[in-house]
């Protein structure tokens, strides 16, 4: 009985120990729970499974993105289904992502579409961070678009702006409201052709490869639900979007294979010659193959050309909206080219200051990449205070960075006198303002895209006066836009075109 009576204060004890165990235990997990919680970055309440994803369904996420990050802060948590992400909206968290920790912030999110598009991310945008991308990256700043490069591509600007120019003149005849946006558009995809493959290559064959890679564009508009619920990524196969994504490939593919094979017949200084000498010198540390080749070619027309007629498209608008500054710098264009040849006007485009200062303005309000390309957080850190675990996705909101009203007077005004002083650039050196991103991974080809932008817009300014359709006055100008990896207008740009008689 006795040895009865000292098991059972025994098994007591250590029922009371163990109680007293699982006590601390569940304090400690509930303190270090409340902890990470007050460390992770604040946001919106989620609903189960499915997060956040019903706040950013939207044609404006920009705009809600900057709203929700008013109520919680700029460095803001959202659960996208099944991933982690957090959105930046201040000029000083863009900094520690973009500069302060832009190793931690160096790599890129793999999904659906940049999967089979480009080639398994072979490409510059979407590579993960690493000696591939590094040397991609090389290629580009050096052998495709350097300044040297820039300036060779001259020609191509010239000869596909004036085209632009003539189209223009046709579809204004008779005073006559016409769709400038389309045109825009197509400018952009025809110089971005010739840079990349030539003269050479049939204009018929272009058009081809175009039609086939704007087919896979509208696909990749649309939610892919593997993307943010990895585990389900049999939908995208029961739904048949991943059978819709490799049939565009293939179609691209076809197409790009002829294009290829009509360069290496009769090579010449275009990207894809490049890219075909840089394959045979074979001197790179990876073996350059064809498929490698196809993905940097698909960034060029992805990169290049929705971006710089959406571009081009804003800041007519922002013209129409303000006469005052459409009179400014139409006169500085006039002055610049009244006199010059056609044949000259690239190489006086320097000389444009004040119209410089119009298309910087624009890009402020109307950033034609919204959103940063996201990064992917490679090890947890903490941004603006807050811990941002490793594997988390991180977008920076450039459109709420440009219209915030801590770092920019009167932010929803158009005033390009603001960019007089030189202090921002299109680099990334200010983090209030990046319309081409910042760090390692910010975008290589801005030099090139800047040249094509500011031609079009001098040479509109130079050649015709603008005018709305009867009835519209410039406040009234619709300038709704839809956002989805760029930001266009919504409805595009219809006005008037009137010749300028000298220029004739």
């Amino acid at each position: 009985q006795t040895i009865r009576m000292e098991l059972s204060g025994a098994s007591l004890s250590f029922v009371l120990l163990i109680s007293v165990y699982v006590i601390i235990v569940s304090l400690l997990s509930r303190k270090l729970l409340a902890s990470c919680k007050k460390r992770r970055p604040p946001g919106p309440w989620s609903l189960p499974l499915i997060g956040n994803l019903h706040q950013i369904l939207t044609t404006k996420l920009p705009v809600v993105l900057r709203d929700l990050a008013e109520k919680h802060g700029p460095v803001m948590y959202l659960r996208l289904g099944q991933i982690d992400a957090v959105v930046v909206s201040s000029p000083a968290a863009a900094q520690e992502v973009l500069r302060d920790k832009d190793l931690t912030f160096a790599s890129r999110p793999s999904i659906l579409v940049t999967e089979i598009t480009l080639y398994g991310n072979l490409d510059v945008a979407f590579a993960p961070y690493g000696a591939y991308w590094r040397t991609l990256r090389k290629i580009c700043t050096v052998e495709l678009l350097s300044d040297r490069k820039v300036r060779q591509f001259s020609p191509e600007r010239d000869s596909e702006t004036m085209s632009l120019v003539r189209n223009v003149g046709e579809a204004g005849r008779g005073g006559k409201p016409f769709n400038l946006g389309r045109l825009l558009v197509a400018c952009s995809y025809s110089v971005t052709s010739k840079t990349a493959f030539g003269d050479k290559c049939s204009s018929e064959l272009q058009q081809q490869f175009v039609s086939a890679m704007d087919a896979g564009l509208k696909l990749s508009a649309g939610l892919c639900v593997g993307d943010v619920f990895p585990s389900l990524w049999f939908v995208d196969v029961l739904t048949g979007l991943r059978g819709r994504l490799w049939r565009a490939r293939r179609q691209q593919e076809k197409v790009l294979d002829n294009i290829i094979s009509q360069s290496e017949m009769r090579p010449g200084d275009h990207l894809l010659s490049v890219l075909l000498r840089i394959r045979d010198e074979g001197e790179l540390d990876f073996p350059m193959e064809l498929d490698n080749i196809k993905a940097i070619i698909m960034d060029m027309f992805t990169a290049g050309t929705e971006t710089t007629s959406s571009a081009a498209e804003w800041v007519m608008s922002e013209l129409m909206r303000n006469p005052e500054v459409m009179t400014m710098a139409q006169d500085e264009v006039r002055r610049t080219f009244n006199d010059k040849s056609p044949q000259d006007h690239d190489g006086h485009v320097a000389e444009l200051h004040y119209t410089k200062m119009v298309i910087m303005e624009s890009m402020r309000l109307n950033p034609v990449v919204p959103l940063l390309l996201p990064r992917v957080c490679r090890e947890t850190c903490d941004v603006g205070g807050f811990e941002v675990t490793k594997g988390t996705r991180v977008m920076v909101n450039t459109w709420a960075l440009g219209r915030n009203p801590e770092h920019w007077h009167e932010p929803e005004e158009f005033r390009p006198e603001r960019f007089k002083n030189g202090a921002a650039t299109y680099k990334g050196s200010r983090f209030d303002y990046l319309p081409f991103g910042s760090g390692r991974r910010n975008c290589p080809g801005d030099n090139y895209g800047v040249a094509v932008l500011e031609l079009i817009v001098a040479r509109l300014l130079y050649y015709f006066d603008w005018s709305l359709p009867a009835g519209v006055k410039p406040s009234e100008l619709d300038m709704e836009m839809i956002a989805t990896v760029s930001s266009r207008r919504k409805n595009q740009l219809h006005i008037v075109a009137t010749p300028y008689e000298p220029a004739i």
